[in-house]
């Protein structure tokens, strides 16, 4: 009593060729879903080395934007801090030039423009620091 085994050559072909089609559905489905042209390395590894680059490239540049704004700031903040220094200098270079053209200044106008003198340099030690 021999044991018979019978294959159908035919729906093997016919099974292997449907999962075919069922995968290349399947992957068709995805792009169509995703709205991309790669979702795997497999899709296109070269495409997908060259996309990586360029993603590494615009975030770099945005750091960039980032950092360059961040400097222009900082060069505001610096720019009003010295302007401000520079009045307070001309307020201090004015009562310098008071004290000394005014033979006849009390004693309380020489202390008063002491004052404004000490008052000016105090902002401009907070301002420095």
């Amino acid at each position: 009593m021999g044991l018979r085994i019978n294959t159908n050559v035919s729906s093997i072909r016919a099974l292997r060729n449907l999962r075919a089609n069922d995968r290349n559905q399947a992957r068709s489905l995805e792009r169509l879903s995703t709205g991309l042209r790669i979702n795997r390395g497999s899709d296109d590894p070269s495409g997908l080395v060259i996309s990586e680059q360029l993603r590494s490239q615009v975030a770099a540049l945005q750091q960039a934007t980032t950092n360059s704004q961040n400097a222009m700031n900082l060069i505001s903040v610096a720019d009003a801090a010295l302007g401000e220094v520079s009045t307070l200098l001309v307020q201090i270079q004015d009562s310098i030039i008071f004290a000394q053209s005014t033979g006849g200044a009390t004693p309380a106008q020489i202390s008063a423009e002491q004052d404004a003198v000490d008052q000016a340099v105090s902002a401009i030690d907070r301002i420095a620091a």
